[in-house]
Order: structure tokens, then sequence, then C-alpha cells
């Protein structure tokens, strides 16, 4: 995940963006906030994506783009940023001028001609709707269907290869995954699912994983593969943040739970059809901050702007040199 400090102005993107590929980083995944790019309606400012895909493509890193938050025009409730929006046409006309900028024939691409192109092309459809915070309608089933529908519909019709990725679904992520199928109100369109299998012990990261793979071949999305896009431990213990519970650990304590999630998954991925991992987060700045995520992080933003690793870094470079 490239977020964080990566959406600063001031930020290394290329620096970073380098190192990142030269850790093992094939692809990243990238917040599109909607709210911020189309603030008005048909008005675009495109300044902080467009950094950002540019930064990944001269690194060589492939995007996800995930496409989330509304704007006030467009939300059922006006002022909250995770409100669904009032219309998903909306949303997917959105979707469709994101395709027609960073997809296979994106303007941004004949923009830069310089910059090797590489063109957005999976895209997800919102974060965690099953939790309130980010999806302020609950439940969130019907709403969240048609949403993913409409958008499918339109990235598809605007590129016929994109790959449309579910929302990742995080805490009892199984039981509301099974709810969506079976209380959304329509036939689900989409090519890959999501999951953020969050739990103190790396071996209920899989269990978690496994049981949405239960669900997904219950309801004719067998051959449907998985991405798990977001996957984390917080290095944030002995500091004051929200999150207390053994999901948090120390620095040393989030290397080894990267290791060992990694085996773990690499053995299990053809039984849950898992095709991609995306650690959250790249870089954090791991201080001053009551929220666990904020700890999260491979590597850390010092206050004088210099970026170093952590543990977690050198344990995520080895596995990619053992797991490639």
């Amino acid at each position: 995940m490239a977020n964080g400090p990566f959406d600063a102005p001031s930020f290394p993107l290329d620096a970073e963006s380098t190192a990142m590929r030269s850790a093992g980083v094939g692809t990243e995944r990238m917040e599109i906030a909607w709210d911020l790019v189309e603030p008005q309606k048909g008005q675009y400012d495109f300044t902080l994506p467009d950094r950002k895909v540019l930064a990944a493509a001269k690194a060589g890193i492939d995007v996800l783009a995930l496409i989330v938050r509304t704007p006030s025009w467009a939300a059922q409730q006006p002022g909250q940023l995770f409100s669904p929006p009032r219309d998903p046409a909306d949303y997917a006309a959105f979707a469709t001028t994101l395709v027609a900028r960073y997809g296979p024939n994106g303007q941004l691409w004949r923009d830069h001609p310089d910059v090797p192109k590489r063109p957005v092309e999976a895209w997800q459809v919102w974060n965690e709707p099953n939790i309130a915070v980010y999806w302020t309608k609950q439940p969130f089933m019907r709403d969240y269907a048609l949403l993913l529908n409409a958008a499918y519909a339109a990235i598809k019709q605007a590129d016929p290869k994109a790959t449309v990725v579910m929302a990742g679904l995080a805490n009892f992520s199984w039981r509301d995954l099974k709810r969506l199928f079976e209380r959304g109100g329509t036939t689900l369109r989409f090519d890959v699912a999501a999951v953020h299998p969050f739990s103190g012990r790396p071996s209920n990261s899989v269990k978690i994983v496994g049981l949405n793979r239960l669900v997904l071949n219950r309801h004719g999305a067998k051959r449907k593969p998985i991405w798990l896009t977001e996957l984390t431990w917080s290095s944030a213990k002995g500091h004051k943040s929200k999150l207390t519970q053994n999901w948090e650990t120390t620095e040393a304590g989030q290397a080894e739970r990267l290791r060992a999630a990694y085996r773990l998954f690499v053995k299990a991925r053809k039984l849950l059809r898992l095709q991609r991992i995306y650690w959250y987060t790249w870089v954090t700045v791991d201080r001053n901050s009551p929220n666990s995520f904020d700890y999260s992080g491979l590597r850390t933003e010092r206050a004088d702007g210099t970026v170093v690793d952590k543990p977690a870094a050198r344990a995520f470079r080895a596995v990619v040199r053992r797991y490639r």
C-alpha cells in the first residue's frame, strides 16, 4: 500500500518507489479519493494520483487503484466522506474517467511520453464497506452490491481487459461476505474477491481467508481468486494507540509475524486460490499518533524527512528472495 507519507507533496516519491521495486514489490495499492479528485461534478484535480501513478510507472510497479470516498455533491449523506453515493451511476462515471486517464489509452501517457507506459488495469471498488466508519449507511449489502455492479459494467466498457476487485472486507469478513451474496439483491459482478484478515496470530489470518474461500465456493464463485488487499501487524506496542489487543506488537515482533504469515500463505496459496498480498503499508511515521495503523509500515519516516528501514522491511526482502 502506498499511502500516508506518500500523499505529502514533499515526499520523495520517485526515490521511495525505486526502493519499493528493489525490495521486490511488483504491485502497489493506491487510494484515489473521489472527493479530492472531483470535488465539484465535472471539475477534476488529478495532481496527486498523477504523481503517484507516474512514480510507480518509472519504477516498474503495477498499480491497483482503490476508488473510495464520496464528494458531498454525490453523497447520500453530504459531508460524510464515506457515505454511499446517492446514485451508483455517479461513481461509475468517475471510474470511467479514471480509466480514460490511467488505463491503456489513458491521457496521462500521452501527456508524459517520456515515462514508460504502465497503465492501471486493476480497480478496487471501495474499502471495507462492512464497517460503519467506511460505509455510513448500514447494513451495507444492497447499496454496495449496486455500486459494485455499476462500477464493474463501467470499467469493463472502458477497458474490457481490466480486473475489477471487490472491496476488501475486514473483521468477521466471511460472515459479511455471506450476507453480501445472500442479501445484496442481485448477482455480484467482480473478477477478484478481497480480504483483510487482521488477527493477532498469522495462523488465524490464514483461517480467516479460508473461511472466505468457503463462502465464495458455496455461492458460485469457486473460480474467483482472492487478493489480500491489506495484511499487516502494527509495531505500536508501547505507544499510546487505540488498539491494544494482541494484534499490536514490537518492531521485532512485526517482522516475525510477517515472515510467519507469508510462509503460511505461500503454503496455502493453491487451496485458497490466493494470488496477491498487499502489505499495509510501505512507510509510516511511527510516532505521535493514537492510530495503530500509523505504526504498520515496513519503513518509517523520521522527523527530518529521511526514510529508514524497520526490521519488517528486512524481513520482507528476505521473504521476496525466498518465494520469488
